[in-house]
């Protein structure tokens, strides 16, 4: 038997109301770009941020005692999402080591035709490119799966069944909020840079639907319309990748710049136009630079506010009270 809650303040009713439009600019990037292109990672890493900086000024607005739980609750929370970057990053930035290999072949193939000893690398840097496309894969698969729990990478989160989330003046409820919010832009982030696996909760939206009373319709139903579109173009770009089921990084870009590889591979085994498989590889790797050095630097950015913000509620808490 659930226990009703009582309302949220007009303080935290702003914020639900924020998260919402945040929600709906991303499910609109989401429906408008190519799935977990750039766009949508930005628009993802966008709402995180604006989320959990909303989160801390909220927080340190609510005059809450020093020392009391909520405070673990909160260092909690924000130590989770920097544990996050920290595997995030480290799936960006082998994705741009696979981008800066791709951009290394497409340079030979533009030389290979003057060059019989350059034509002569050329199979051996295609081959490095599929390995690394390769290990990626499987690294990413176990960085993953051994840190999915503690990270609570899920694409629908419910509210648990005892949370009081009017405790300390609300505070309970926004975090709450803010956790489930968390937890689905994360799976994004990590199907994009990470590895994608199957939800079993994908699709459902029922962490949405258990909130709505709390957190207000508005971000309720944004959420699950999100979580929703998620689920369905994951399932669509899965189905198309070859051999499904594990279809690894997922990001838009980093599947080009593998698709375009494996062309080169076909036209220079079997005389075919090796000049335009060589131009695509190469726009298609610099895309995918660009993108993952952007993500980077986003990811980067999240990192430092996190924990400045950490420390500003330390300092607050031990020089107000």
């Amino acid at each position: 038997m659930s226990v009703r809650q009582p309302p949220s303040s007009p303080t935290a009713a702003a914020f639900y109301a924020t998260l919402a439009r945040g929600l709906d600019d991303l499910d609109r990037s989401l429906a408008s770009s190519a799935f977990l292109s750039l766009p949508s990672l930005r628009a993802a890493l966008a709402l995180l941020r604006a989320a959990h900086a909303g989160l801390a000024r909220l927080v340190a607005s609510l005059h809450l005692p020093g020392g009391a739980a909520w405070l673990d609750e909160y260092m909690d929370e924000a130590s989770r999402l920097c544990d996050a970057c920290r595997a995030l990053r480290l799936g960006a930035a082998a994705v741009e080591g696979f981008a800066g290999s791709a951009a290394q072949l497409a340079s030979l193939l533009m030389q290979a035709p003057s060059s019989p000893h350059l034509s002569r690398q050329v199979p051996r840097a295609i081959s490095v490119c599929r390995r690394e496309a390769m290990a990626l894969k499987e690294e990413n698969r176990a960085l993953v799966e051994g840190r999915a729990e503690a990270l609570a990478l899920r694409l629908s989160e419910g509210v648990p069944a005892d949370a009081k989330l009017g405790g300390f003046n609300g505070f309970r409820g926004v975090l709450c909020a803010t956790r489930m919010l968390t937890s689905f832009l994360l799976t994004l982030l990590s199907w994009g840079v990470l590895h994608y696996w199957t939800d079993p909760d994908a699709g459902a939206g029922a962490a949405a639907g258990d909130c709505g009373a709390y957190f207000g319709a508005a971000f309720a139903s944004a959420l699950a319309r999100a979580q929703q579109r998620a689920a369905a173009e994951a399932g669509r770009s899965v189905a198309a990748a070859a051999g499904g089921g594990g279809a690894g990084v997922m990001m838009h870009e980093f599947r080009r710049a593998r698709a375009a590889v494996e062309e080169a591979k076909e036209a220079a085994e079997r005389g075919g136009n090796v000049a335009a498989a060589a131009a695509e590889v190469g726009l298609c790797a610099g895309a995918l630079r660009a993108a993952c050095e952007d993500v980077l630097a986003l990811i980067d950015d999240l990192f430092d506010e996190v924990v400045e913000a950490r420390k500003k509620l330390l300092d607050l808490c031990s020089g107000g009270n």
